[in-house]
């Protein structure tokens, strides 16, 4: 054969295997998004306010609560942050979250609070008279939003708020008037404006007043002016009490608007710093809970370890020969997420391993039955029945 009909009978081989490829990857369904949209009239507000709603992959097939973090300028960061929370989640940094995401219609209105004294409302800008409204705006999330959250919603008591820039002086704002609202905040290059200087002066009085405040604040900035922000680290420095975990980081590589998305990572993994557990040190099931009962008695409310976390342990186990072992783990998975697919088809197949074949069939048929398209599923059922017969 000629050289140059090699090469091309080469190249439409290539040619032909990547067709293949590309009409395989175009088979793979993007994963759907757990999301949905409402709208409340608020009584607060007199008027109605949109929220988009993240629930975690395995929302529907639990049924575990979760704690929700609530998203200033929900518009501007519900996307990114509801992935970054998703990611997190399923690698074991931190705990599976709601997110919640409140979507502005006036944000200047909303995130301030009233006029200092100190500022003429008749010489005010357009701007300044448009402020104010953070009290009626607290009230909304308070009395309105997060009691239909926590209605329709399987939520915890753990709570976490986020704000940016205006938001940020409004998540101040929130942690002074209501303490134990929120369990957690995320500060994120706060703008203190001067004529809202009682909000940053006021932290030393709040904190001397709070002597046993808990919970965790994340408070951050970019490369900008920090003398606002360093004023509040010195209170926090000087004023917070022992129980109260807080921590600033400056990020010097970022500006104001860039600085919110290494400080939503950062600031989660500094809310959840003991979450993630080494599967490989660990020898039995018991172990896992000992871990999840520590959570639970610093978090506050009952913690389990996710679907995916309990399902790599037990095939873990499955891997190493412990196949009693692997069972427990399997059979607690199932009973946490009893209309989960996957968790009755581990099972089965640690039963499989195990010999038990009737066993092995209940599981798989279960399995089967919450997801009929399980071909690995159907392919071990129609094996195990042939043998049967």
């Amino acid at each position: 054969m000629k050289k140059g009909t090699s090469i091309v009978a080469i190249g439409s081989f290539i040619l032909a295997v990547l067709a293949h490829i590309t009409w395989a990857q175009s088979n793979q369904a993007i994963p759907a998004a757990s999301q949905q949209t409402i709208v409340l009239n608020s009584t607060s507000l007199l008027e109605k306010r949109t929220i988009w709603i993240h629930t975690p992959p395995d929302y529907q097939a639990s049924s575990q609560a979760y704690p929700v973090l609530y998203l200033l300028d929900g518009d501007s960061h519900f996307k990114y942050v509801s992935e970054m929370v998703d990611y997190l989640a399923n690698n074991a940094r931190i705990s599976p979250l709601i997110v919640v995401a409140i979507l502005n219609t006036d944000r200047t209105r909303d995130f301030t609070p009233k006029l200092a004294n100190s500022i003429n409302k008749k010489t005010a800008t357009d701007q300044e008279r448009q402020t104010g409204g953070a009290l009626n705006f607290l009230r909304f999330i308070r009395q309105e939003l997060i009691p239909y959250i926590d209605k329709n919603y399987r939520t915890q008591p753990y709570r976490i708020l986020s704000g940016h820039s205006l938001g940020g002086l409004f998540a101040t704002y929130a942690k002074q008037s209501a303490p134990d609202l929120f369990q957690s905040t995320l500060l994120i290059s706060p703008a203190f404006h001067p004529e809202y200087e009682q909000i940053l002066v006021g932290m030393t009085p709040f904190l001397q007043q709070n002597p046993q405040l808990a919970g965790n604040l994340f408070v951050t900035i970019g490369h900008e002016d920090t003398r606002k922000v360093d004023a509040l680290v010195a209170q926090l420095k000087a004023t917070a009490p022992g129980s109260f975990r807080w921590r600033f980081k400056y990020y010097e590589e970022e500006n104001h608007f860039s600085v919110p998305f290494p400080s939503m990572y950062d600031g989660l993994r500094f809310i959840y710093p003991n979450w993630f557990i080494d599967l490989g040190q660990l020898a039995t099931y018991k172990e896992l809970q000992a871990h999840y009962a520590a959570l639970s008695g610093q978090y506050g409310y009952l913690i389990e370890p996710t679907q995916e976390l309990v399902n790599d342990f037990g095939y873990q186990q499955l891997r190493a020969g412990h196949i009693d072992e692997a069972i427990t783990v399997f059979t607690q998975n199932t009973r946490s997420y009893p209309r989960s697919s996957n968790a009755f088809d581990s099972l089965g197949e640690a039963y499989l391993k195990k010999g038990d074949r009737n066993l092995a069939i209940k599981n798989y048929e279960k399995s089967l039955e919450l997801d009929p398209n399980n071909e690995s599923g159907k392919l071990a059922l129609q094996k195990l029945k042939s043998k049967n017969d």
